[in-house]
């Protein structure tokens, strides 16, 4: 794994990062990830990361809503937390022919851990098609159960689980997994989680500065592509409230550059990790909004900032190069 964002002296926004500045700074949070690397009988480049909001959360549902900017997507799930606000298993993250073969991986994980008739496994994906031999079924349903077992509240990013090879290309740079959070007042904490294939290179701007006037891109790609975006938060936040903050997440793409697409699928799954609600008051929203943001931003660059270069089925993506940045970029 690369140095991060912060790691080279970069930063971004006005609040301060949490201890880890990972998804986890939010308490009980875990991340485990399941990396698919071979040759043999064909190309892969893939993985399954879960998210872990809660140790309880197969006997204590939390609360939970979806945010979508852009539909074209094959994610699991999103139609009951529409519907009852509430997350009752651990998220999962894989590539776009997968969703099936990791619904049935949380399925075969709950089993181990109560009875039940009926169940709602919340799969979020993205299209790992360059890299990866998309047709070559990798993913087992066990992957989903080792990556849960490998949850932990340290974990990498950049090129790992569902971020791999997985043609996770973000701005025409490698992509994968990136996570950063901050700190809210009275010690609450908001977080977020990044599967970044999103972005054209012509477009990626960080820190005011455009990255097509200083490197060249790091793969011929179409600008389309998606991004995955969970948000975690331990201010008790109801569904209704969840979605309002969700919502706002998608404007870090727009600061980054990204106009959006019609074949992307972008979508925010946020969850809180406490019962109830707050009163809706202007000072804590426009905090939680800003949290947002400034942590789905950061984490994006993270993972570019983290990826490495893969070589792959359809052709190598290099990683981005960070040189054009640290020169008066803040």
């Amino acid at each position: 794994m690369r140095p991060r964002f912060r790691d080279v002296g970069l930063t971004f926004g006005k609040l301060e990062p949490g201890e880890r500045n990972l998804l986890s700074d939010v308490e009980g949070v875990r991340v485990g990830h399941v990396t698919i690397v071979s040759n043999e009988p064909t190309i892969v480049r893939t993985g399954v990361t879960v998210i872990v909001p809660s140790e309880e959360i197969f006997e204590k549902p939390l609360s939970a809503a979806c945010s979508v900017l852009n539909g074209f997507g094959k994610s699991i799930g999103l139609m009951q937390i529409e519907e009852l606000g509430q997350i009752e298993t651990p998220i999962v993250l894989t590539n776009t022919l997968s969703v099936g073969y990791a619904f049935q991986g949380v399925v075969e994980l709950v089993k181990t851990k109560k009875k039940f008739r009926t169940l709602n496994p919340v799969v979020g994906e993205c299209n790992d098609g360059f890299l990866n031999d998309i047709l070559y079924p990798a993913v087992k349903p066990e992957h989903v159960v080792e990556a849960y077992e490998k949850a932990s509240e340290v974990f990498e990013l950049g090129s790992v689980g569902a971020g791999t090879g997985t043609g996770m290309v973000s701005f025409g740079f490698k992509g994968g997994i990136g996570s950063a959070s901050r700190k809210l007042k009275d010690g609450h904490v908001l977080s977020a989680l990044v599967l970044a294939n999103f972005g054209s290179f012509d477009d990626l701007t960080i820190l005011g500065k455009r990255a097509c006037e200083h490197v060249k891109s790091g793969v011929v790609k179409k600008s389309e592509g998606s991004i995955v975006i969970v948000l975690a938060t331990d201010v008790p936040l109801d569904s209704r409230q969840l979605k309002r903050v969700a919502r706002h997440s998608f404007l870090a793409l727009g600061m980054l550059g990204s106009a959006g697409h019609h074949g992307s699928g972008d979508v925010c799954i946020a969850f809180s990790t406490k019962e109830g609600h707050v009163r809706d008051e202007k000072e804590l929203f426009d905090e939680l909004f800003r949290a947002a943001v400034e942590s789905v931003y950061e984490a994006i660059c993270d993972a570019l900032f983290c990826a490495e270069t893969v070589d792959g089925f359809c052709g190598r993506v290099e990683a981005m190069p960070i040189d054009w940045l640290l020169n008066g970029g803040r």
